[in-house]
């Protein structure tokens, strides 16, 4: 799965100057990891039907209208929504897309971590105000949605705000498998993919509408 950073851009090409929550939403269903590491767990705050299975985007569409009533009373929430959304619309086109290139390789495991860190760098360091986003995220507010909690949420925001500052984090060396040419392509086709897929559930306008 693509690590913040990829979710970050991708949320900006949904709304050019993201909101905290969009940011925030696009980054908690990872949160999981602060409670545990168990896939079982992680496939619930994904809204996997089952484990190993991702949502389909009706399945997704259908998450969206249990929590509409509240999303249309509070824009905030309405942006957490739709990047929760979007982080498992993001997850489900990278495994298949981006991540079989690692599946292959011998050691995958360990090169995909290789280049998933030095992603997140390359990003902060390259990408138009990719450092704001990083001021943005942390004023974002949270809610209890997914099975999670907002401090879960909180708490696993704070943890990888604290590992993207740290320049030391970042691996020597260039990505091995992927580029930065791929990874554009696929922040940006996925980012349209979004917004069509908002606009087909007639959400978009109003998530323009209400940052």
């Amino acid at each position: 799965m693509p690590w913040p950073m990829v979710h970050f851009a991708i949320a900006s090409e949904l709304i050019s100057d993201p909101s905290p929550e969009l940011l925030l939403g696009s980054l908690a269903p990872d949160s999981i990891h602060v409670r545990t590491n168990l896939r079982t767990e992680k496939a619930k705050t994904h809204l996997m039907p089952e484990a190993g299975r991702f949502a389909t985007d009706e399945e997704l569409k259908g998450f969206f209208e249990s929590n509409k009533k509240l999303a249309y009373s509070d824009p905030k929430f309405m942006h957490y929504l739709c990047g929760y959304i979007a982080h498992i619309y993001t997850d489900r086109v990278w495994t298949f897309d981006i991540y079989p290139a690692y599946e292959v390789q011998p050691n995958g495991r360990s090169v995909y971590t290789q280049d998933v860190t030095k992603l997140e760098f390359m990003i902060l360091q390259n990408w138009n105000r990719a450092s704001d986003w990083l001021n943005e995220l942390n004023v974002g507010r949270a809610f209890d949605l997914g099975g999670l909690l907002e401090s879960e949420v909180y708490q696993y925001r704070g943890e990888k705000l604290e590992f993207l500052v740290n320049p030391d984090n970042e691996p020597l060396g260039d990505l091995n498998i992927l580029s930065m040419e791929v990874m554009d392509k696929f922040i940006h086709t996925t980012g349209l993919a979004l917004k069509q897929l908002y606009a087909k559930w007639n959400v978009y306008n109003d998530l323009r509408s209400t940052v």
